[in-house]
């Protein structure tokens, strides 16, 4: 696959995954729109209501003052016709003349002239005809002793008193119902309405229509331009921009209304909750499809990548093949040339060719046999307990040859006090062995290779350190995968075919080890192995 190709189908991928995203996006925020229709529609509704409610309680009170202020009226002219009775019988005792007079609206009250009421009928014309009107009246206490005297004015005396009481409880009442909007609204607004009933009544109404969320309330008065009655009196402002408003008393013909607002402290909050599971499931198929993509992308990305390293792997080895082949080749016809002889030590310098190029072959095949195995992670391992410092030291003894052929030197500091792990030695031997190999192939200088053992928290660390050429950071992260060789151009001085630390990495893991590097270039390397340990 071309990385073309590659470009178009990430394009294709990133444009449908957009795609998605955006309709999921639009009929989210369509539904949350039509959440917040709704939201305003039922606050409204609540608050028509509870304007409704408040409004047939005052009204409700009014009625119900009327009622008391007419049955105290009633009252009262009762107790005014007895005591202008008792005047009339006892003037003289009472020393107070007098009886009821009639006012213009209908309601009787004490007169100082001394009068009597006088009952009259009349037929005119065939009709009957009653009433009454009042006269003076001149009674005497003739026959009456001192004691009944005294009763006389003291149940007198009683009877004002308690009209007088009447009185004032009548005048109280018909002050409530006199009391003018113009003149005191707020104070009017505070007799009438308690805030717990405006708080008990929106909680209520709200609560009927599914909206239950924290709500804060106010009562504006545009007679005094400012909020008289509040909630909790911490969200003045947002009360007043908050939109929902409702004028309290809407039957009632007032020059100066009274409004409600109210105001949701978490009101996008509340619109969330409503539909969280849509938003949760979107998130949720979001993640899943940009996992999806995203993965699909890099194993196409890995695949190409492993692709042309596996091309250049079997170039790479065809071309080593090659080599070997025509050698053992070329010999062969020699001894097929009758003009080419060979004495003893000609033959064995022919023999020690042949079997240099056959151990060049079957590194070659043996490599080839090791990235099947690694891909497939079928290693057979034979693990066993197994001190660490011996098999460093048969490591040492492996590779150090080559080091020496290149006046190289090998230092072993053995520091562990616990060597022992347990796992197969012979796969161990070959990681440590690869990893002086490269210390010693990778260096431009006498190699210098240091390999220490210490004791780690849960197990046991090895640490080969080089002088060698060094590893960049970009590449650090790489140089474990299959094929990969970090790049140098187009020199290529040193042989291999990328599968060393790969190799070596997949044996830690195995083992329930890891593998790490520091290094910086031209400053050489440092490869940490760690072995876990059983207490």
């Amino acid at each position: 696959m071309s990385k073309k190709t590659l470009v178009y189908i990430a394009l294709t991928m990133f444009m449908a995954l957009a795609g998605l995203i955006s309709v999921q996006i639009y009929w989210t925020r369509s539904i949350f729109a039509q959440n917040e229709e709704y939201l305003k529609v039922s606050v409204n509704e609540a608050m028509q209501e509870v304007a409704t409610s408040l409004e047939d309680l005052v009204l409700s009170e009014q009625m119900n003052r009327i009622q008391n202020h007419r049955r105290l009226m009633r009252e009262i002219d009762s107790v005014n016709r007895i005591l202008a009775d008792w005047r009339q019988q006892y003037a003289s005792v009472l020393e107070k003349p007098g009886g009821i007079q009639l006012d213009a609206d209908g309601r009787y009250r004490l007169t100082d002239e001394p009068v009597m009421r006088v009952e009259w009928r009349d037929t005119v014309a065939g009709v009957q005809f009653s009433g009454s009107f009042v006269q003076a009246d001149y009674t005497s206490a003739y026959g009456l002793s001192d004691v009944q005297k005294d009763g006389i004015r003291q149940e007198y005396d009683r009877l004002v008193s308690y009209r007088d009481d009447l009185l004032y409880a009548s005048c109280m009442i018909d002050k409530l119902l006199r009391a003018s909007w113009r003149e005191a609204p707020e104070r009017e607004l505070g007799q009438r309405v308690a805030p717990r009933l405006i708080d008990s009544l929106l909680v209520s109404a709200l609560d009927a229509r599914q909206v239950r969320t924290e709500v804060e309330w106010g009562v504006f008065s545009t007679y005094s331009g400012k909020l008289v009655l509040q909630k909790s009196g911490d969200y003045g402002l947002q009360l007043l921009q908050s939109g929902f408003h409702c004028r309290l008393y809407p039957r009632q013909r007032t020059e100066y209304p009274f409004v409600l607002y109210l105001y949701f402290p978490d009101r996008l909050g509340f619109l969330v909750s409503q539909i969280w599971y849509l938003i949760l499931a979107s998130v949720l198929l979001f993640a899943l499809l940009i996992y999806t993509f995203s993965y699909t992308l890099v194993s196409i990305w890995k695949q190409k990548k492993l692709t042309e390293m596996k091309s250049d792997f079997i170039n790479h080895v065809t071309h080593e093949i090659k080599t070997p082949v025509s050698t053992i080749a070329l010999i062969c016809e020699s001894f097929d040339d009758p003009d080419v002889h060979y004495d003893e030590e000609g033959l064995k310098n022919v023999l020690h060719i042949i079997q240099h190029e056959n151990q060049r072959l079957q590194s070659l095949s043996s490599q080839i046999i090791q990235i099947s195995k690694m891909e497939k992670g079928d290693y057979f391992l034979n693990k066993t307990r197994f001190g660490m410092h011996r098999a460093i030291e048969e490591a040492v003894n492996n590779t150090g040859f080559q080091v020496m052929h290149n006046n190289g030197r090998i230092v072993t500091r053995l520091e562990a006090e616990n060597d022992e792990v347990y796992g197969d030695r012979t796969h161990i031997v070959h990681i440590i062995s690869n990893l002086i190999d490269n210390a010693n192939k990778y260096c431009t200088e006498r190699p210098y290779i240091e390999i220490k053992t210490s004791d780690v928290e849960g197990g046991l660390q090895i640490d080969v350190k080089d002088n060698g050429i060094g590893i960049a950071k970009s590449n650090q992260k790489k140089i474990f995968e299959k094929l990969y060789r970090v790049p140098t151009g187009n020199k290529h001085d040193v042989k291999g075919f990328g599968l060393g630390l790969s190799y070596v990495a997949s044996i830690m893991r195995q083992h329930g080890g890891k593998v790490w590097v520091d290094s910086e270039l031209k400053q050489g390397s440092v490869f940490h192995l760690f072995f876990p340990q059983d207490d």
